[in-house]
């Protein structure tokens, strides 16, 4: 039987594990919390943007110039980027703390001068997920004289992830998912809903439970479902 391959994760270029629309800047999701001496290059779709990854920081290298950004192991752990298809922008989802996150999602626009941030495209989505779990009803399996103390002892978390998933109507929308923690203190934990949303901005276009988003666009793209 041949050996396997040894894949020396200081240089591989691996999907995202959120999404595979997205690419790992660090590689360190389930692995070693540190991967020194890193050294990775993303071209962006048009090849004229390169991500460089050069141990724990992340830069942007376009039209000879290197440009520095926010995106390091330090600040956004296991950051995962998705390119949008005409170059103009890109998203990371990341973590500050490792796997069980929080997760965030930013936006960010690349012209001449380097990259800047769209405020708060996440939020709408966020705040919009946040307002439905409250009005969603007792668990069915909860929902006995047996288990109600249970119910009662829970509490509506507050959204607690928002993941990028991919870039749809061209480099105009973002398809993101927002869920709950998946800890059994929670009401509805590892429940969410999935969002297209502008890019820009985070204006929501359309909504979808877990599974009609699994349906219309399938799960590569989107958290698992669990519940």
């Amino acid at each position: 039987m041949q050996a396997p391959i040894k894949i020396d994760r200081r240089y591989a270029v691996f999907r995202g594990n959120w999404s595979a629309a997205t690419t790992s800047l660090f590689n360190t999701w389930s692995a070693p919390d540190d991967n020194p001496g890193r050294h990775m290059f993303l071209y962006s779709p048009d090849r004229k943007k390169i991500t460089e990854v050069a141990g724990e920081d992340a830069v942007l290298d376009m039209d000879g110039k290197t440009f520095q950004t926010d995106m390091n192991y330090e600040t956004k752990h296991d950051a995962e980027l998705g390119w949008s298809p005409d170059s103009s922008k890109y998203f990371v989802t990341w973590t500050k703390t490792g796997e069980l996150g929080p997760w965030h999602m930013q936006v960010y626009a690349v012209d001449e001068s380097g990259s800047r941030e769209f405020p708060k495209v996440e939020q709408p989505a966020r705040s919009d997920f946040e307002r439905r779990v409250r009005r969603f009803p007792i668990d069915e399996e909860l929902d006995s004289p047996e288990y109600n103390a249970l119910w009662e002892s829970d509490e509506y978390c507050e959204p607690y992830h928002v993941i990028g998933g991919r870039w749809l109507n061209g480099s105009k929308e973002i398809l993101l998912s927002v869920l709950n923690r998946n800890t059994s203190d929670c009401r509805y934990m590892s429940e969410f809903n999935v969002y297209r949303v502008k890019a820009t901005t985070g204006e929501i276009l359309e909504r979808f439970t877990a599974r009609q988003a699994h349906k219309h666009f399938g799960g590569k793209y989107l958290p698992l479902i669990v519940r």
